[in-house]
């Protein structure tokens, strides 16, 4: 239409359009039947060059799909290059019009003895006529003998491609390379038999097409809900085996019973580990948007906070250094007492003051002992809770999709860990340490009190 009105010389006014204005005019004007085929085609090829790939797709489906021949005259009369080049690259076209419109590009004359990849492609490309290989090959080796040899050299080692033409790829390049000529010369010896090739391409062929029906049996959608269900489930098993009790600190009750102070502290960095690892953290938000993906709106949005130990409900076993005193205490005062109730009945020894130092060192010795089996006990019974109680209820919720209490129990897994730690420093103490009780501080008969004195003084008396 410009042309028309530059010979007829009529001076018309033409609206400013937008882009995607004058991009909808011209799908409009590519796809309808009814006009002249070159419009259309005009309008084809300004569609790609103003959409490139996505252009090209939709001038593609304007245009009818076995009519695109007309690319190669187009190229010869040095219009839609970069249409043809697209065309020439795609696969999804047929191949005799894909090696005409590539012929095209070959003796196209770039600046620069510029050699579109297209025509490489379709040179290198074994499901192509070897005919039309040697005659790409050569179209560009007529125009930039040099940019040539590498394409002759293609077409020269394939054993696809048959004898003739690859002597006559030999032949061409012994007028551009010598050197590159005798190599490909000598190679052929040592090219498989032309059945021999076509049988593995073929073979490659069928296995390309079986991996493309596998992808495609993959990306439908039960394939694709079997898979997020298949990596949800892995998930969770990853949860539940980190705090099984078959290898999570299993030995810490050896340890404890051998006073394996390294094997102790060993246990307590895997448990504290384990509650503390970032990676169980991400794995609850993966599971939170996969299910989000798999079942849609049943589960609220993911969270990007992490747990927070102040919304945690603090339902393990403690035990505070108060209260390990205070049970020692108790301890020794019920032992003292047992053995007031024997000397009343039964009566002092001999030397009350031995007596009272054997009660002492007894008492003190058995009430050390005690301490420390409660501050073990304290450790086992904080293991136990973690592995058959509160990981399991973690690994529980999360399999329900009630992710709000799964980090909450992790909150609590946390705040068990600090306990842990906790109890171990009051384990590794109460092992290290002598336990001394005085009996003075306690309340005693007038009789005992004064033979007491006497022991403490260091002057017996019966």
């Amino acid at each position: 239409m410009q042309r028309i009105l530059r010979l007829s010389g009529v001076s018309v006014d033409r609206p400013s359009y937008s882009l995607a204005e004058s991009v909808l005019g011209l799908c409009y004007v590519a796809g309808t039947k009814g006009l002249p085929m070159g419009i259309r085609h005009r309008a084809a090829d300004a569609l790609v060059e103003r959409g490139r790939d996505v252009g090209y797709a939709e001038a593609r489906y304007l245009l009818p799909r076995n009519g695109w021949g007309w690319l190669a005259d187009a190229v010869r009369e040095g219009w839609a290059v970069w249409t043809a080049s697209l065309f020439a690259e795609d696969e999804t076209a047929p191949m005799k019009t894909r090696m005409r419109v590539g012929l095209a590009l070959a003796e196209y004359e770039y600046p620069g003895s510029y050699v579109p990849s297209a025509v490489e492609q379709l040179v290198a490309d074994p499901a192509a006529a070897s005919a039309d290989r040697l005659a790409l090959a050569v179209a560009v080796a007529q125009r930039a003998p040099k940019e040539a040899v590498s394409l002759l050299c293609c077409v020269a080692s394939d054993p696809l491609v048959q004898v003739g033409h690859r002597m006559e790829a030999i032949r061409k390049l012994d007028e551009i390379d010598v050197v590159s000529a005798e190599e490909m010369r000598a190679s052929q010896t040592r090219l498989p038999p032309v059945q021999a090739a076509r049988d593995r391409q073929r073979a490659a062929v069928e296995q390309a097409q079986q991996e493309a029906e596998a992808q495609r049996a993959r990306e439908t959608p039960e394939a694709v809900m079997g898979r997020l269900e298949s990596e949800v489930e892995k998930i969770l098993d990853d949860l539940r085996s980190r705090g099984s009790a078959d290898w999570l600190a299993d030995d810490l009750d050896d340890h404890l019973a051998e006073s394996d102070w390294e094997g102790v502290s060993q246990d307590v960095a895997d448990i504290c580990g384990l509650v503390r690892d970032e990676d169980v953290e991400s794995a609850l938000r993966l599971l939170e948007v996969l299910t989000r993906v798999r079942y849609g709106g049943e589960v609220g949005p993911a969270s990007d906070e992490g747990p927070s130990n102040a919304a945690a409900g603090q339902d393990f076993p403690t035990l505070s250094r108060r209260e390990l005193e205070e049970f020692a205490r108790t301890e020794a005062e019920r032992s003292w007492l047992v053995w007031k109730g024997l000397v009343e009945k039964h009566g002092w020894d001999d030397d009350p003051s031995d007596e009272l130092d054997h009660q002492l060192h007894e008492v003190d010795q058995r009430v050390g002992e005690s301490i420390c089996q409660k501050a073990g006990d304290h450790l086992r019974e904080l293991w136990n809770h973690l592995v058959w109680e509160l990981w399991p209820a973690l690994v529980g919720a999360a399999k329900e999709r009630d992710y709000a209490s799964a980090r909450e129990h992790l909150a609590t897994a946390r705040l068990l860990a600090d306990e842990v730690q906790h109890a171990q420093t009051l384990w590794r103490d109460t092992s290290i340490e002598n336990y001394s009780f005085d009996p003075m501080t306690m309340s005693w008969p007038h009789e005992f009190w004064l033979v007491m004195e006497d022991w403490r003084r260091g002057t017996g008396r019966r």
